[in-house]
């Protein structure tokens, strides 16, 4: 007991390093947002992150309550300061203050900043019997209403003569109107019962008319019961399922490669609610997770359409139907041309599986099985890249996956197999050799012919097969206030892939130092350079010999709180793409304003980028500012200048307004975009208009 006194008296005389406002911490998590975002290259949807942390900003998480699975969702945290939480726990007892954590082993100053506000520190109690009619009284609701539109006209909303439509409808124009509405209500009652519903009209789809009758082209639905009996959760309506190290299972977003250890190891979530507007990653139906102690059983079932590319048949003979089959999955959600709509929720899906997973001291042990069936069989290919690819309407798979813990290691893997025998695997560890030095690996080998529906591992290719490779990390801390985040990762493909006729190597390396001297202050350094390769397209005859092709990134990146109502980011980054005798430049610069007025309740955030790239192999994706759950990382490329301003109202505690207009201005062309999304003009400007309202 004396030395907790002590740790609270110290704890209390660094508190005013340690204090962080809720609204300067809540602006981190596009932070962390964006620390994912710059891992891919394609813009997604970040609503399920976001939700995940946003849920324990309004209900933080109590220490002495906390589970390894609620750690686990607040994914800025790594293995190794979960572990060392529980650790810290089991050896000198409950915790009397959050700022404990700074004492907690593996909890740096950044890491502290981000987790202060996710959670608190209470008495132990038992779980409250779920009262219905005082969680009816009790929830919060919240109502999102967005409305966005591009202001210039796109050449698919030109109107056009009837004869001309009836010639080529998909390339002629939209059939809907150009704006994209967002609607989502969301309930929840602690963390004991949570309800939403979701819907998303995109720009050139319907609405209330046409193949779009009942409004929205898009409904998501969901209740959850969590802690019910010896029920850790109940699901009905859509969720996502991610088990082990997302070789077997694993629907919804997941982390890249990025600077932090945090993201090498999968944390994995179990089931849970989905309220994204993604429209084929996520389950449709029933789940639930049992915990009878040291074992949990998790069950689900899912029944939905999704819609694909069909072959066109000659026949007219109902008998012949059988014949139809799968050439490919559509992925995108449009649905504003005749052919997009054809294509529209062709497919039935049937999904169901279980996860088991049984902890015994140090380890963890867990297995995975999922089975998979197709209303239409899908097709095989004649290219030879696609020669493993799976073909047929069953599937199913199978895998095992393990943690094990002692003291400042940790080993995971997971290995799984498919119905056709095909196999893969992934194991690794994070060493935690002193608090100024850990180091992470991870070994990967996925067979060409291992087949999966629903698999996202740790990967170059974002696929799960296909790939052997090795990562190497390291977090160092040198000194004071200062950070290295470094990895080195090689690969090789074994078999063909799109664009490369041969097996291909590949090698990925990162080295970010970041330097964070005061509690308003903070700034990194990164160099990434990522070689592959693909087919020589100059050699048009006989066997393309491969060659390689590098992309380099050079990023200054600068985070600084004035006072309490402006903070400044700003940024500079080049990149530059190389290919044989081709040597493509990037240099792109923004800055970022956050000005939150005293007086009145409004937030003004804006930027200014001017950005000067080559071609598109260099250009640079950004996380821009943007309205609540509405995310933007667009790509960076040409000359120009774009600029972003963020309003926010806050009209009382209740109801909150924004709007974002943004402005896209190129001086090296006459028109943007192609096809139907052309422009003619060298602006292109967007706006959104947002309400929320809690009740």
């Amino acid at each position: 007991m004396l030395f907790k006194r002590l740790i609270i008296f110290i704890s209390i005389l660094g508190f005013p390093l340690l204090a962080i406002s809720q609204e300067e911490t809540l602006s981190r998590l596009d932070e962390i947002i964006e620390e994912i975002a710059s891992a891919t290259d394609s813009e997604l949807d970040y609503t399920t992150l976001f939700d995940a942390l946003e849920k324990y900003w309004y209900d933080p998480i109590d220490l002495n309550q906390a589970t390894e699975t609620q750690l686990k969702e607040l994914l800025f945290l790594n293995e190794f300061q979960i572990y060392s939480i529980i650790k810290y726990k089991k050896k000198y007892g409950n915790f009397m203050s959050i700022y404990e954590l700074q004492f907690v082993d593996g909890i740096d100053l950044l890491t502290l900043k981000r987790i202060l506000p996710f959670v608190t520190v209470g008495d132990v109690r038992t779980t409250e019997t779920l009262d219905l009619k005082k969680a009816l009284f009790y929830g919060k609701n919240v109502t999102f209403l967005r409305y966005q539109q591009t202001l210039q006209q796109k050449t698919g909303y030109i109107p056009i003569p009837d004869s001309i439509l009836a010639i080529n409808p998909d390339k002629s124009r939209y059939l809907g109107s150009p704006y994209k509405l967002y609607f989502r209500h969301s309930f929840q009652f602690k963390n004991r019962l949570l309800f939403g519903i979701t819907a998303e009209k995109d720009d050139g789809e319907q609405f209330f008319k046409g193949a779009q009758k009942y409004g929205f082209d898009f409904y998501s639905a969901h209740l959850q019961v969590n802690d019910l009996w010896k029920f850790k959760k109940i699901i009905v309506g859509d969720y996502l399922a991610q088990f082990g190290q997302g070789l077997t299972l694993w629907s919804g977003l997941s982390f890249g490669k990025t600077s932090s250890l945090s993201g090498v190891m999968k944390k994995a979530r179990g089931i849970n609610k989905y309220s994204s507007v993604n429209e084929t990653s996520f389950f449709r139906g029933q789940a639930a997770t049992i915990s009878l102690g040291k074992f949990n059983f998790t069950e689900f079932i899912s029944f939905k359409n999704i819609d694909g590319f069909l072959n066109v048949s000659d026949t007219t003979d109902s008998d012949l139907m059988e014949e139809q089959y799968i050439t490919s999955f559509l992925e995108t959600g449009y649905h504003r041309t005749p052919s997009e709509i054809k294509k529209r929720k062709t497919i039935s899906e049937f999904v169901t599986g279980f996860n088991a997973n049984y902890t015994l001291n140090k380890l963890k042990l867990g297995a995975t099985g999922v089975y998979y069936n197709y209303s239409i069989p899908v097709g095989s290919r004649t290219e030879p890249y696609r020669f493993f690819d799976f073909t047929g309407s069953l599937n199913s798979n199978f895998g095992v996956d393990y943690i094990y813990t002692q003291n400042k290691l940790i080993l995971f893997g997971e290995t799984s197999l498919s119905q056709n025998l095909g196999w893969a695997s992934l194991n690794g560890a994070l060493i935690d050799f002193v608090p100024e030095f850990k180091m992470s690996l991870v070994h990967r080998y996925y067979r060409p012919d291992y087949q999966n529906m629903y698999a996202n591992p740790f990967s170059e290719g974002n696929k799960a097969n296909n790939e052997s490779g090795l990562f190497i990390g390291a977090e160092i801390f040198p000194r004071k206030y200062w950070k290295i985040e470094t990895f080195f990762d090689s690969w090789n493909y074994p078999w063909l892939r799109y664009g490369v006729n041969s097996p291909s190597t590949g090698n990925d390396m990162l080295v970010q130092v970041s330097y964070f001297p005061k509690r308003n202050l903070d700034m990194y350094f990164r160099y990434r350079n990522k070689t592959k390769q693909k087919n020589n397209t100059e050699i048009t005859t006989g066997i393309r010999p491969l060659i390689d092709y590098s992309t380099t990134r050079y990023r200054y990146h600068l985070n600084y709180v004035v006072n309490k109502n402006l903070t400044l980011k700003s940024r500079v980054e080049v990149s530059n793409y190389r290919i044989d005798e081709r040597d493509d430049w990037g240099f792109m610069i923004y800055q970022d304003f956050q000005y939150k007025l005293e007086k009145l309740p409004l937030t003004f955030t804006a930027r200014i980028a001017v950005f000067e790239i080559d071609t598109y192999d260099a250009a640079i994706y950004a996380y821009e500012p943007d309205v609540l759950y509405g995310f933007s990382v667009p790509a960076y490329y040409g000359q120009g200048i774009r600029n972003v301003l963020v309003v926010k109202y806050t009209a009382s505690r209740n109801l909150d307004f924004w709007f974002r207009i943004s402005n896209t201005y190129f001086n090296d062309r006459d028109y943007i975009s192609s096809g139907l999304d052309k422009i003619n003009g060298r602006n292109k400007t967007d706006v959104k208009l947002q309400l929320r309202y809690k009740f």
